[in-house]
């Protein structure tokens, strides 16, 4: 297997080699396509509502992988870091400018998704922001990507979703290769108090999911199936972990029971 720093440092070189043009992508999909207020407008202000907090969670990680840039002792993963808040500025300016263009009246954003973003934000426990962003956050935001550009609601967003998924798949790997770095040489007490954080995480992440469930259904997604496949990544990614540091997969079978049992009580 290839040593921690090589792919540490590979995830840079990828990024760079995948770099895209964000505003001549966009500006493409719309000669191709036209204008996204064709979509009737219920479906139009759902989208809005979902991707105003995608937009903050793209605002938060470019913050958050600045922050990881000069918190990271290690060479590789700060320039794994220095990829990711280039991707995450052209997701910015991309959703920002595509927004824009949709005729709706302003959406709020749910309250649970504000305090899970200012969480990740506000730590100064680098252990915290890895798990927080890089295997919590992304891997959510990876499902919505997948799940909106298959039901093809709106052309220009289902053309946009797979520049967007490529290059969250390679955050989550910085996550997943120095994380275990870090935990393998933390006390007991650190562990159970990151375990404990990262469940108030993932309480906030299905808040945030169940307060936007009717958007969801308008769109045709099932909220149940949404968490279900989000749950699913956070898991294998922790499960990666897991395996990096030795640890048999079972480690993180409490919390998935906790999280089932949430979920039905939650989202029903």
């Amino acid at each position: 297997m290839k040593n921690h720093e090589q792919v540490l440092e590979n995830i840079y070189h990828r990024g760079q080699e995948r770099v895209w043009n964000g505003r001549e992508i966009l500006e493409e999909l719309i000669e191709k396509y036209g204008m996204p207020n064709k979509v009737e407008y219920s479906k139009r202000q759902s989208l809005k509502r979902i991707f105003m907090m995608i937009l903050q969670g793209e605002e938060a990680a470019w913050h958050v992988s600045l922050q990881l840039g000069t918190m990271l002792k290690s060479i590789p993963a700060k320039m794994a870091a220095t990829s990711q808040a280039h991707d995450e500025a052209r997701h910015f300016y991309v959703l920002r400018d595509y927004l824009e263009m949709y005729e709706c009246t302003s959406v709020p954003l749910p309250k649970p998704v504000i305090k899970a973003l200012t969480m990740v934000k506000n730590t100064n426990d680098l252990a915290k922001k890895l798990l927080g962003m890089q295997l919590m956050v992304e891997p959510i935001a990876l499902t919505i990507f997948h799940e909106i550009r298959k039901k093809e609601i709106e052309p220009i967003l289902t053309n946009l979703m797979p520049y967007y998924e490529k290059d969250e798949a390679r955050h989550v790997a910085l996550g997943v290769y120095y994380l275990p770095q870090i935990i393998k040489d933390m006390n007991r007490v650190e562990i159970v108090s990151l375990m404990m954080w990262q469940l108030r995480l993932f309480m906030l992440e299905l808040k945030g999911l169940a307060a936007l469930k009717k958007d969801f259904e308008v769109l045709g997604i099932s909220p149940n199936e949404l968490f279900a496949l989000a749950e699913k990544k956070q898991l294998e990614a922790l499960e990666e972990v897991s395996e990096q540091m030795g640890w048999g997969a079972n480690v993180w079978k409490p919390l998935r029971g906790i999280l089932r049992y949430q979920k039905n009580k939650i989202l029903g």
